[in-house]
Order: structure tokens, then C-alpha cells, then sequence
């Protein structure tokens, strides 16, 4: 649907992880980072002890040791973090938490930069994407120089900005970490107008990046950047299930149905990735690498599957393809 001139090239209407409706206008580019930041990043640490009672761990100053009660050295890392307009104690993060722990004995990091990404002027939230992954990074290299943790033992998340967030931990970390999970990661500001690679996460940026599309084109990538893509449903909207999204809205809000079907879509990747981790071995969201949808949707692509989401392989490379039910369980 035509909201308007330049939509979805200069603006874009934006449905937030509460339901509120904004204007993102990235037509206009800050030149510099001159008053941008107007907050910090902070974090928080899940482990099988404090599961629901968060430790606050900072980032050590100069040459200060990490200080955590409930860190466990022997227990790898996840981080996750969220996007636009979004914070540390939303839905999806905290059930993404709850998962991991449940599954697997975690230490498990929340990236709360809910004082910058709230920030209502989309450009000065994307551009605070770099400072909050160098924080991440930073916060990473004290981890490692205090318990001598790999790099290979740390798995970084990230929804829409929060994946170009990761992108940038990664980037920074002196230490090239395991794996980045790009789950639908922003496009306005970061694939259009496209930025270099150093400025938006790509395969660069870890040792295996995977990246979910469910909103390509709109407010997700649309190309590839990882060294595994994976397309549910061709990774655009309307993902199944966001039809019936997309009918209330139509009864109650007539001209903004598509905008609630896109929401849906975009916030699809993170329901896919939390579902994932529960599955194991031959069981989960199942995908195979093809040229492009249509030859998938013609049964042309049948063999050398892998699995989307917390157990991709990362021995996967390429474009993959899979369908999704239309509600929970999605596989």
C-alpha cells in the first residue's frame, strides 16, 4: 500500500514493540555525532541462578577486572538486544532468555540502549548503533581478559538495529567472536541508502553470521549479507499469520492494515529465532539452499538442508529457503 511519496525510500510508517505508530524519516542524515547521544547502553546478566533476578555488570573502567557474583567462566556467552524504539524488558528478549537458560547452562547478557534507540528521530537512534557496539565489544574484551573466555564461545543477537548493534561488537571485538545473528537487521539508513560494510553487519563481522529475513525490503534487509541467509516464506511480508493482523487492523484502522502486517512480519524473525532454540537435532525450522523462491517453491532445491535459527550449521552458506506454519509451532 502508497502511503505517500518516497515511502519506503525516504520514510516509512513504524509500529513499535508497544504498539505505538511513528514516523521514520530517515531523509535527512545527522553529518556528524555532535549532540546524537543522549544516554548509555547498560547490561544485565541471566544465569541459571539469578534466571529472573538481573545482576548489573558495566564495562570496567581502564584496566579493573569484570566484577559479576553470578558469572560462570565455564559456561559460554549469548548477548541480545533490541531495536528501534525498543528495551531491554521486551517480550521477545525475555523469552529468548528464558529459553536459553532452560535449554542450555548459560551466561546469558540483555544490552539495554533503550536511553538512545528511544530516541523518536531514527537517524540519531541508527547512528547510535556503533557507540552501543563498541560498548558491547568493550564489555566482551573485559569478560575475556578476566576469565580468559574465546572468542569462539560467544554468540551475539540482535533484533532490526540491534543486529547492526551486534555487527558492530563484532567488528570491534579485538577478537573475532563465533557468531552473529542478524534477526531481520534494520535496511533504512543501512542498505538504503547502502553503507559500507564496515558500517552495517555483514559476514565480516564474526566467524559465522547468520541472518533471518522476514520483512525483507521494507524495514529488514533485503539482500544478503551473511555467510547463511535464511528466507521463510521468501522473507518479505505478509508472513503466515500476520493476515489475521492485517484483518483487525482492516476493521478497526482501515488504512493502516498493511503497516500492522509489516510489524508482524518484522518481529516474525525474532519468534522464529526464540522457537528454534527448542528444538533439537532433526527437528526445527528446516531449509534448504536455492538460487531464488521460485525455484524453491517448483521443488528444484531438495537436498544439503540446514536448519534455520539457534542450531544453523556453520558449515551453511548460501541463500536458504523454508515455509512456516502460520502460528506457534511455527516449524
Amino acid at each position: 500500500m502508497e502511503y505517500g511519496p518516497d515511502y519506503g525510500t525516504d520514510w516509512l510508517y513504524f509500529i513499535d514493540d508497544y504498539g505505538t505508530n511513528h514516523i521514520m524519516n530517515f531523509s535527512s542524515i545527522p553529518r556528524d555525532t555532535h549532540d546524537m547521544l543522549f544516554g548509555d547502553a547498560y547490561f544485565y546478566l541471566y544465569t541459571r541462578n539469578n534466571s529472573n533476578e538481573p545482576e548489573q555488570v558495566v564495562v570496567p573502567k581502564d584496566d579493573d577486572h569484570f566484577q559479576s557474583v553470578n558469572f560462570n567462566k565455564l559456561n559460554d556467552i549469548r548477548v541480545l538486544t533490541h531495536g528501534w524504539l525498543s528495551a531491554e524488558s521486551v517480550g521477545w528478549i525475555q523469552k529468548t532468555k528464558n529459553s536459553l537458560l532452560r535449554e542450555y547452562d548459560l551466561n546469558v547478557i540483555t544490552v539495554d540502549w533503550s536511553e538512545l534507540s528511544k530516541n523518536i528521530i531514527y537517524p540519531y537512534a541508527a547512528f547510535s548503533t556503533r557507540y552501543v557496539g563498541k560498548r558491547v565489544s568493550k564489555l566482551l574484551e573485559a569478560v575475556a581478559a578476566t576469565y580468559n573466555v574465546s572468542g569462539h564461545r560467544i554468540h551475539l543477537i540482535g533484533h532490526s538495529l540491534g543486529a547492526q548493534v551486534m555487527g558492530y561488537a563484532g567488528m570491534f571485538s579485538n577478537e573475532k567472536v563465533y557468531r552473529v545473528t542478524g534477526l531481520d537487521p534494520a535496511r533504512p539508513l543501512f542498505e538504503v541508502p547502502k553503507m559500507p560494510l564496515d558500517f552495517c553487519l555483514d559476514s565480516s563481522d564474526a566467524n559465522f553470521v547468520d541472518i533471518i529475513h522476514t520483512c525483507g525490503g521494507v524495514y529488514g534487509y533485503r539482500n544478503s549479507y551473511g555467510h547463511a541467509d535464511f528466507y521463510p516464506n521468501n522473507g518479505q511480508p505478509m508472513q503466515p499469520g500476520c493476515s489475521g493482523a492485517r484483518q483487525v487492523a482492516g476493521t478497526w484502522f482501515p488504512n493502516q492494515c498493511s503497516l500492522i502486517a509489516d510489524s508482524c512480519s518484522h518481529g516474525r524473525s525474532h519468534e522464529y529465532f526464540e522457537e528454534s532454540i527448542e528444538y533439537k537435532f532433526d527437528d526445527g525450522f528446516i531449509a534448504y539452499p536455492c538460487e531464488n523462491w521460485k525455484k524453491f517453491e517448483n521443488g528444484e532445491c531438495t537436498e544439503n538442508p540446514s536448519f534455520m535459527g539457534y542450531s544453523a550449521s556453520a558449515d551453511s552458506k548460501g541463500n536458504y529457503y523454508l515455509y512456516t506454519r502460520n502460528e506457534s509451532k511455527y516449524a
